[in-house]
């Protein structure tokens, strides 16, 4: 009898241990976002989508859209399909828009997850001809300027790194991208250095890019600045600048 208790005893111990230390193990909810671009103008169609896991029946993804000036543009819902995956389509179709970094949260049973894209505003439409003074420059071009921002009017010394500035404004009111290019070729117009930088310039904005370069010898040299379209379209976006540098020696001291 008393073995009998014993063990009944030691049985309900054993149950009491287990329902302490033995829980179910809950799947960890998982979201993700993202859209099929980084970045967008005025009249794109884009698509937010993702996937959930693991799916709840009748749960919706919320998607909040915040814009550079409005925390709250978009609120929206979808309802993930069965392998968990969503998706839902817009339109950038508001011309007021401000231009900046657009951020979108998912949501989905407490788990959440975000990404970003960039609004770059209306696209520049190209014509098919050259196209002059899409970029203009608004100052005294181009500048060569030493490492420390000094401007250097007079000669260069072999081995000595410079700069080559030149100061860019969009005149039109659309976002245009570019590709500045500078190429120096020597007295006998043989190129000895090619270079460039490629970008994208919102409705008037102004830049300043730059380009470095350390002549190897001595002589005349000239630097060509081209503004192109971009680096496989040679579409001129600004006339051709030129400037001469001219390269000596080092000095026995040096």
């Amino acid at each position: 009898m008393k073995v009998r208790i014993l063990s009944m005893a030691l049985l309900a111990i054993l149950v009491v241990v287990i329902t302490i230390f033995y829980q179910p193990v809950l799947a960890l909810q998982t979201i993700t976002v993202s859209t099929d671009n980084r970045w967008y103008h005025y009249g794109d169609r884009y698509t937010i989508s993702g996937k959930v896991s693991p799916v709840v029946p009748n749960k919706s993804v919320s998607i909040q859209i915040e814009a550079p000036d409005n925390p709250n543009l978009a609120t929206l819902s979808v309802i993930p399909g069965q392998d968990g995956s969503y998706s839902y389509p817009m339109h950038i179709g508001n011309k007021n828009i401000p231009i900046g970094t657009f951020t979108i949260i998912a949501t989905y049973l407490g788990a959440k997850n975000q990404t970003t894209f960039s609004y770059e505003g209306t696209p520049c439409i190209q014509p098919s001809m050259t196209w002059y003074n899409a970029i203009s420059y608004p100052a005294s071009n181009p500048r060569i300027v030493d490492t420390f921002g000094n401007a250097i009017n007079g000669t260069v010394k072999v081995g000595q790194q410079i700069q080559i500035i030149t100061p860019l404004a969009n005149g039109l009111n659309c976002v245009q991208p570019f590709a500045y290019i500078v190429q120096i070729q020597n007295q006998n117009d043989v190129t000895v250095w090619l270079s460039w930088i490629t970008g994208t310039m919102i409705a008037g904005q102004s830049l300043n890019p730059t380009q470095s370069w350390i002549p190897a010898a001595p002589g005349a040299y000239t630097a060509q600045i081209f503004v192109w379209q971009s680096i496989d379209n040679p579409n001129s976006l600004a006339p051709t600048l030129s400037v001469p540098i001219n390269v000596v020696p080092k000095s026995n001291s040096e």
